[in-house]
């Protein structure tokens, strides 16, 4: 994500996303009410009969109605009403009509009140940007699974069986590591975590580098106990992803829910928003959790929460809905709290 412009006073955003992950999270950002600038083609109907219908591209002001992202579209597709645009003559105000937003293209958003909450998200969606494709290969002697993982999310992109027979296969001789270094090198990453149980994980980079590929980024290994999901879930709950990308957003927030569980069975945390609001009014919340799955569909009532704890200078902290673990914290009423002292 580029961010051009954010204008506190006017309330206005320019920015440009540069990628599927971008588009993803300007979905999040950008609401019913927002007007957004954009371009888009209309088909005009002819004004005399027996001339053709043309297709006009059209710089438009849309009012918001809905917002919607699938990645099999690689576009954000917006809905609303025209306010204004150019060329004039084209145009037709107070119509329905709709924006596909791609990566690339410049956006500049208007809303009524832009929330501090926002302005984080895009930033971090910013950092993410600028920093490089993690490609992590959590395998064993059986099987390796080649994943994208990002500040918000794990994109798995291959499996790889080794098709062994027995214990005493020789991987380094053998199809599995040159299916895993082919596989890698069409992925295109900008940093390399191979992690898992044993010694294969060290055999593969060695294999990997005695190929003296110019311009293959350092390869770093790291011990987990399992493959697989549990594999996964290790590698983040343990925070060993921080060896690659300290402020990678999923480990930070993960860790942040085990902190959250930690001080509840001490009864240091509060969940549900009636108790913490509460518990924000008395000052006592020093770190607040929200899932962003209840956010989005709770807006006024969570905002208010949130604007509450940027008073009493509460930390705020949103878990994405693409983290499997908001669950947790969605199962709790969807707002929870780390309280500074214990509840009485």
């Amino acid at each position: 994500m580029k961010i051009l412009k954010i204008d506190k006073q006017l309330n206005e955003l320019l920015v440009i996303p540069e990628t599927l992950d971008d588009l993803w999270h300007l979905e999040k950002i950008i609401e019913s009410g927002d007007v957004v600038a954009g371009k888009t083609d209309r088909k005009i109907k002819p004004s005399k009969e027996g001339e053709k219908t043309i297709r006009q591209t059209l710089f438009i002001n849309l009012k918001i109605e809905t917002v919607h992202f699938q990645e099999f579209s690689e576009n954000l597709k917006l809905g609303g009403i025209i306010l204004s645009g150019k060329p004039k003559e084209f145009v037709e105000i107070k119509a329905h009509q709709s924006i596909a937003v791609k990566p690339q293209e410049k956006v500049k958003i208007k809303k009524a009140s832009l929330k501090a909450w926002q302005i984080e998200r895009l930033k971090k969606a910013e950092k993410e940007s600028a920093s490089a494709k993690l490609l992590v290969i959590l395998m064993d002697d059986e099987i390796a699974e080649l994943a994208f993982v990002n500040q918000f999310s794990i994109t798995k992109k291959a499996k790889i069986s080794s098709k062994k027979q027995g214990k005493m296969y020789a991987e380094e001789k053998s199809p599995y590591f040159e299916k895993i270094f082919d596989k890698l090198i069409n992925l295109e990453p900008k940093k390399i975590l191979i992690v898992g149980p044993g010694f294969v994980k060290d055999n593969l980079k060695k294999f990997i580098e005695e190929k003296r590929i110019k311009g293959l980024p350092k390869i770093i290994t790291e011990n987990v106990n399992s493959v697989g999901k549990t594999g996964f879930n290790e590698l983040l709950s343990q925070g060993k992803l921080d060896l690659i990308e300290k402020e990678l957003q999923l480990t930070k927030e993960t860790k942040l829910i085990d902190e959250f569980l930690e001080k509840l069975s001490k009864n240091t945390a509060e969940y549900g928003t009636d108790a913490i609001k509460e518990s924000l009014t008395n000052g006592q919340v020093e770190k607040l959790i929200i899932a962003e799955t209840f956010l989005l569909e709770n807006r006024d009532k969570t905002e208010e929460i949130m604007n509450l704890a940027e008073n009493m200078k509460t930390s705020i902290n949103i878990i994405s809905s693409k983290n499997p673990q908001e669950r947790t914290i969605q199962n709790m009423g969807g707002v929870v709290g780390i309280l500074r002292y214990k509840k009485s």
